[in-house]
């Protein structure tokens, strides 16, 4: 029986068999499930009526349902759990950590949850503290089209590389808090906001601050300051990769994404001079080309290709530089 002090889940789910699916999960979570419905009978003023402490949305396509509630909602937002494997698989357990992991975070341990399936899980997420820090970070920047394209490549990349990457997207400051959800959607990389005196873990890819910058204590950790980022874009991938190259040249690189403007490009002309790669989304993939298109014209792009050729081809690179991680 579900405690009815249980943190409230509202599940919005175009598929009856997974929504189905999700909802027994949750449920063997200790979560209460409070909603669970098809999106085609559902209306913005519906949706607004209903009192949970998170929605989980897994939607096919893109829907105004969700526009709105990414935009509108007063309680997190989780954008999709992943393709459920065969529960008799070996891959379903794992989801299910994976899924439970997502969740804690926003909504804490329910009280009647199974407290060794939670143990399993927090064990797994208290591990992430102690890792030692990444050795080799890079840079991933993007404007317009930036954040489809940034998933196609994680999407594909394997989260255990021991590599961590810092994402810059140019981007309104309300949809900040937002983009690890839509990253990490379907894959296993820890997509996480910025706090002050963090180190990078491998695995992980951090959210550059939109209002404040950083740059990075002599041991690695992350330094948040609240003077905005110099410059008209917010955040500066110019200012970004300057600071990625101080603390960790000769072991980053940056992949230059789908955007407009030429921000990032005399920086990327910085990297190159320490050794560094510095890659580039090609025309045909990007929803705008100009951003990547003026790093290859100013001859600093040692690479192109769509996200995934990008994402195969860092894999490859990781395990010639970094062999022994791997």
């Amino acid at each position: 029986m579900i405690d009815p002090a249980a943190p409230a889940i509202a599940l919005l789910a175009d598929k009856a068999q997974k929504r189905q699916l999700l909802q027994e999960v949750l449920q063997s979570f200790g979560y209460r499930v409070i909603f669970a419905r098809e999106p085609e009978a559902l209306d913005c003023q519906a949706l607004e009526a209903i009192k949970a402490d998170a929605w989980l949305l897994e939607l096919a396509e893109e829907s105004e349902l969700a526009d709105w509630l990414l935009e509108h909602s007063p309680v997190p937002v989780l954008l999709g759990a992943g393709e459920i494997p065969h529960h008799e698989s070996e891959d379903y357990p794992r989801w299910k950590r994976r899924l439970y992991a997502k969740l804690l975070p926003l909504l804490g341990a329910p009280p009647a949850g199974d407290p060794a399936f939670a143990r399993t899980v927090v064990d797994a997420v208290n591990a992430v503290s102690v890792m030692p820090p990444a050795r080799c970070v890079w840079v991933l920047a993007a404007s317009l089209g930036g954040p489809a394209a940034v998933k196609r490549f994680l999407d594909r990349l394997p989260a255990t590389l021991p590599i961590a990457f810092i994402y810059a997207q140019h981007i309104d400051a309300g949809f900040e808090a937002q983009l690890p959800v839509i990253l990490g959607r379907q894959n296993a990389w820890r997509v996480l906001n910025c706090v002050n005196g963090a180190h990078l873990h491998n695995g992980e890819v951090l959210v550059a601050p939109i209002k404040r910058s950083l740059d990075f204590a002599p041991e690695g950790q992350i330094r948040l300051s609240e003077t905005p980022w110099p410059g008209p874009y917010q955040p500066s991938i110019e200012a970004l990769l300057d600071a990625v190259v101080d603390a960790f040249a000769p072991a980053c690189g940056a992949i230059i994404f789908s955007g407009m403007g030429e921000d990032g490009v005399q920086a990327c002309g910085r990297l190159r001079a320490q050794g560094a790669q510095v890659w580039t989304q090609d025309a045909s993939s990007a929803v705008c080309s100009v951003m990547p298109q003026a790093v290859v014209d100013a001859g600093y792009s040692s690479r192109q290709g769509s996200p995934e050729m990008l994402a195969d081809a860092l894999r490859y690179w990781v395990a010639q530089e970094w062999p022994v991680a791997l």
